[in-house]
């Protein structure tokens, strides 16, 4: 499992450094995790802004698949049991997709980077949070759901002229 690979393989210094604000908080959930084996760790902040805590936590690919997986809400009743899974599913599993990141992060800059001084500049650098990446989600999310909407209503007014 990645998270004790991630305690294994990296000191707490460099997990520190990557994930800088509110490190104890996730230390302290990935070491019980890797622990008991579980991927299974309530985060709250995963839970009430998904996406949004995402892009803070520069997961953007996460966020971009949970954005086009969410569209399935523009059909009915499977969009919101798709949605109420993700939701729940994300608040439950959030900490370990953070942590999964956070491995697999590490492990490209240790790769990419030698030199260890360098390393841990790039582990700064790479690593933290970001405002503008919670700006970005929303902007993708704005566009895409626009995007979405245009086609949905388009297509519905293409029938509804043709008599369909």
């Amino acid at each position: 499992m990645e998270i004790k690979r991630l305690l294994e393989e990296f000191d707490e210094e460099i997990i520190r450094s990557f994930v800088q604000k509110n490190a104890d908080y996730y230390l302290a959930k990935w070491k019980v995790m890797a622990t008991t084996n579980s991927k299974i760790s309530w985060n709250w902040a995963a839970f009430l802004a998904t996406t949004l805590w995402m892009g803070y936590r520069k997961m953007y690919l996460y966020a971009f698949l949970v954005i086009l997986i969410t569209l399935l809400e523009f059909i009915p009743i499977v969009g919101l049991i798709v949605w109420l899974a993700l939701w729940i599913g994300i608040g439950m599993f959030g900490n370990f997709l953070y942590g999964k990141y956070t491995y697999n992060k590490l492990v490209e800059l240790k790769t990419t980077f030698q030199d260890e001084e360098l390393f841990k500049n790039q582990v700064v650098k790479s690593g933290g949070t970001s405002i503008g990446g919670v700006f970005l989600i929303m902007l993708i999310s704005f566009i895409i759901y626009f995007i979405v909407t245009a086609i949905f209503v388009s297509l519905t007014q293409t029938y509804s002229n043709t008599g369909f």
